[in-house]
């Protein structure tokens, strides 16, 4: 028998990706790039957006008219959040949440070696206890669960064994980890083979001072910070249910600036919240410029069944909407690019993913024309910069 799996969403469903198709390879299912002739197509799903769930809805009806025979398990974020709708997708089998077997018998997804990438994902914790008026993912999730310290070693070690020097942190909320997010990133960090730790996003209102001072004193720890601002607009902010304000975020960036110099900061915004006049998607705007963010994910807001947002009135029209993203995402271009701009002649040191591409500490993409053992961290020096830097090795 034949499978293949398809992820949508999040690094947290790329983690439980790799744990489903280990599963199926020990249960003596043989693992396929493509479902064109597989037996059975597992999709894992995200539900963030309505989008999200037409390309479910989309990809089971492609799949359904290229291979009649195959057999699709939908599970994941949408069938949990919406079971009635997931069920009306034409999938043959509809698993709400995690899929953790074919047969009667469920069990924890084994770990898995994840040797289709380079970088490794390690997920320390699950679910979400706040309730931003916007988000469905606490019903997707259920509240805040985190694993121990000794299953984040245990894990650690057999990912450093198969030959990954980054370990990508990842939860639904890093944050709310119950036995400290400093000491999940000490336990990474000090197994025997890995190089770099990257942290996936955190919320700004729950990284305090000192754990940023304590997260500088590791060397492994990459100068890479995925801050979720959602808007630059207190008032928006407000209507969001978000725990802070625009003053606080910039203190929180200037905070990690201070004792990281080089460091990326990226983030997330929600475009034509409801509600969301000229004036406050202008204050994002000049708040985004006022942070230097190297990368902006930008996105419409989508009501989601269930949340409040979804029931506030101030409901913006798609066009405004579209036409608001569209501006956000030509200030992130010219962003980015001053961003890589500053990393000209400077020298980098690059995870190689292919003999001629990488990413660096900072997450910077990195074009070479040199070829390099896949896996392996160079150091080069940045030449130039366009959409992404170019790198010469260093004499």
């Amino acid at each position: 028998m034949v499978f293949t799996v398809t992820t949508f969403g999040c690094k947290v469903n790329q983690y439980e990706s790799s744990g489903i198709s280990e599963m199926m390879k020990q249960k003596g299912y043989i693992y396929a790039d493509s479902p064109d002739n597989a037996d059975i197509h597992i999709i894992n799903s995200c539900t963030v957006t309505e989008n999200s769930d037409r390309k479910v809805k989309n990809l089971i009806s492609r799949l359904k008219q290229r291979n009649p025979t195959l057999k699709i398990i939908l599970c994941g974020c949408f069938p949990k959040a919406f079971p009635e709708k997931a069920k009306a997708t034409g999938a043959d089998i509809v698993i709400p949440g995690i899929f953790t077997g074919i047969d009667s018998v469920a069990l924890p997804l084994p770990r898995s070696p994840q040797t289709e990438r380079t970088r490794a994902f390690l997920k320390i914790q699950d679910g979400c206890n706040r309730n931003c008026t916007y988000c469905i993912i606490p019903k997707a999730r259920g509240r805040v669960k985190s694993r121990s310290i000794k299953e984040i070693l245990a894990e650690t070690e057999m990912l450093a064994q198969a030959g990954h020097k980054e370990i990508v942190i990842t939860g639904i909320n890093l944050c709310a980890y119950e036995h400290s997010l400093v000491n999940a990133v000490k336990t990474v960090a000090q197994v025997n083979g890995v190089q770099r730790v990257r942290l996936s996003s955190l919320e700004p209102d729950m990284i305090s001072e000192t754990d940023i001072v304590k997260l500088s004193e590791i060397p492994e720890l990459c100068e890479h910070f995925h801050l979720s601002l959602q808007s630059g607009s207190d008032s928006v902010l407000k209507r969001m249910n978000r725990r802070y304000t625009t003053e606080h975020f910039n203190q929180k960036t200037n905070m990690i600036l201070r004792y990281f110099p080089n460091a990326a900061l990226t983030t997330d915004i929600i475009v034509g919240f409801p509600g969301e006049s000229e004036d406050e998607f202008t204050e994002t705007l000049n708040f985004a410029k006022e942070i230097g963010f190297a990368k902006i994910h930008a996105f419409a807001f989508s009501p989601r069944e269930g949340t409040l947002a979804a029931e506030m009135t101030g409901q913006l029209p798609k066009s405004v909407k579209a036409e608001r993203t569209a501006h956000l995402h030509e200030l992130a271009e010219t962003m980015r690019a001053d961003f890589f701009k500053q990393l000209v002649n400077s020298e980098q040191k690059v995870l190689m993913e292919t003999p001629t591409f990488g990413h660096t500490r900072c997450y910077t993409p990195v074009k070479t024309d040199n070829q390099y053992e896949k896996n392996s961290i160079v150091k080069l020096k940045i030449s130039r910069a366009g959409t992404v830097c170019y790198g010469i090795e260093i004499s």
